[in-house]
C-alpha cells in the first residue's frame, strides 16, 4: 500500500509517466534497493481502476502520463498529514511515508514523524503488559527493541526537520529514466492528435 500512496504523493507535484514514479519513488525512499517495473505498472493500473489516477495525455514520445483525480488528491493530502493507519505500525512503510512526506516542499512532515512516534510507544507500552510466559517475553522483547530503534530514527529525523525544516526537499529529477511503458497501438491511436 505505500508505494500506491506514495505515487499519489509524488502525483502532487504534476503528471508523471510509470518509469519516473519508479525512479522519484526510489530516490526519495532511499532505503529500498529495488521496485519491480510490473509493480509500478500494476500499481498504476489498480489505481486508474480505483479512480485515483486518470490519463494526463503523453510525453513526446509517447510515454503514458497520469495525473491525480480528485478522489486521488484527496487521498494523497490524508496519506501525507496522518501517521500510521493502524496500532501496529510497519517499519517498511514508515520510512516511506516519512521520507516521501519530507522530500515534497509544502508538507509538514513532522505530524507524520509524531503520529509514528505516538503509535511506537504506544506499542512499547502494549508489549510491556503483555508478558506473561517465556515464549511470549521472547517475542515481545524482539517488538519491543524494534519500536525503540524506530523511535530513535524518528527522533533524529525530527530534529533534522526542526533545525533544517527543507533538509530533506527534493524537486523532482530533471533527468529522464530510460525506461517506461509504451503505449499499446490502441492506446496510441486514440492519444494521437486529430489531423
Amino acid at each position: 500500500m505505500s508505494v500506491q500512496n506514495g505515487f499519489l504523493a509524488l502525483l502532487t507535484q504534476g503528471p508523471a509517466y510509470g518509469s519516473q514514479l519508479q525512479s522519484e519513488f526510489l530516490c526519495r525512499a532511499a532505503h529500498r534497493r529495488q521496485l519491480n517495473p510490473g509493480q509500478v505498472y500494476s500499481t498504476l493500473d489498480r489505481m486508474t481502476d480505483q479512480g485515483l489516477v486518470a490519463s494526463a495525455g503523453a510525453t513526446d514520445d509517447g510515454l503514458p502520463l497520469y495525473a491525480l483525480t480528485d478522489t486521488g488528491r484527496l487521498a494523497a493530502g490524508v496519506w501525507l498529514t496522518d501517521g500510521p493507519a493502524d496500532g501496529r505500525p510497519d517499519w517498511d512503510e514508515m520510512q516511506d511515508q516519512v521520507l516521501i512526506a519530507a522530500s515534497l516542499s509544502g508538507v509538514d512532515a513532522l505530524t507524520i514523524v509524531d503520529g509514528y512516534r505516538e503509535a511506537y510507544a504506544e506499542r512499547i507500552r502494549y508489549l510491556s503488559h503483555e508478558a506473561d510466559s517465556r515464549a511470549l517475553l521472547a517475542a515481545n522483547r524482539a517488538a519491543e527493541l524494534g519500536a525503540r530503534a524506530a523511535i530513535e530514527w524518528l527522533d533524529e529525523v525530527a530534529a533534522t526537520l526542526a533545525a533544517h525544516p527543507t533538509a530533506l526537499v527534493q524537486q523532482r529529477s530533471p533527468e529522464r529514466p530510460r525506461r517506461g511503458r509504451r503505449p499499446s497501438a490502441e492506446t496510441a491511436s486514440a492519444a494521437a492528435p486529430a489531423e
